[in-house]
């Protein structure tokens, strides 16, 4: 059983491979929105998903109806068909042939230079390109490698009083890497596996994560004011496309 069972994940992978490298910019689970989604190993009906906030594994049967069906799931059987009756045949009748239809009115189709599929295209690209290096804080562009990276366990949502006003955030277990994490890299380096628990919990600012509590996620931050004796952070976020093609007028970074 053991030997069929990993043949099983090995077909399975084969299966995906084709789809596994594409890139899906949101999918949403559970009414939950996972973006910059890419499809990992199939295991006993779950599927890993990686996404730009960390690592998941999901439920086929709970992913919208057009990715279950990537893995051979929810679709629909073939229903059976039922006997049908041969026709009546009736002699024919003599009419008169209908009038031509008047040939249709093909409407004239102006294309704006700002919203053809090629203009389109290379903005996305440039985009992608842009993203990788840059990030937002406080609607300003910022260079990724100016901030500070920080991975942990996702807490729950706090409010804190720093004394005159009340500070809402996310508390974050920060996590340290084991041994055999720095000869990983990419999205596998955030697998769970590879991290252990430091009982250190640090707050998030104004900050939400895109998944249930536990989950490990790295943000990019900057650091504030200590809040009730926990470290507190600012944190960057991605931008998405149509943010980018607003801020991109008014700063170079992203041109």
């Amino acid at each position: 059983m053991k030997i069929f069972f990993v043949m099983m994940t090995l077909l399975c992978g084969l299966a995906i491979s084709g789809f596994a490298a594409e890139i899906i910019p949101e999918v949403e689970v559970d009414g939950k929105v996972y973006r910059d989604v890419r499809w990992g190993p199939v295991n006993q009906g779950n599927v890993m998903m990686f996404h730009n906030r960390g690592v998941k594994s999901v439920a086929i049967d709970k992913l919208p109806e057009e990715y279950r069906a990537l893995f051979n799931v929810g679709k629909p059987s073939t229903p059976p068909v039922a006997p049908v009756a041969p026709p009546t045949v009736r002699p024919p009748v003599e009419t008169a042939p209908p009038p031509a239809a008047p040939a249709p009115v093909r409407p004239l189709l102006i294309v704006s230079p700002h919203t053809t599929s090629s203009s389109r295209d290379t903005d996305w690209e440039s985009y992608n390109k842009a993203r990788a290096t840059k990030l937002v804080m406080n609607n300003k562009l910022v260079e990724r490698s100016s901030l500070t990276s920080l991975v942990g366990f996702v807490g729950s949502i706090v409010s804190i009083s720093d004394g005159t006003t009340k500070i809402r955030g996310t508390m974050l277990e920060v996590a340290e890497p084991k041994e055999n994490a720095a000869s990983t890299s990419g999205e596998f380096a955030l697998r769970p596996n590879l991290w252990r628990h430091t009982g250190k919990m640090a707050l998030l600012r104004n900050y939400k994560a895109e998944g249930e509590t536990g989950i490990l996620v790295r943000v990019y931050v900057t650091a504030a004011e200590d809040v009730d004796d926990h470290p507190s952070y600012n944190v960057a976020a991605e931008p998405s496309f149509e943010q980018w093609k607003q801020l991109r007028s008014i700063n170079p970074l992203f041109r």
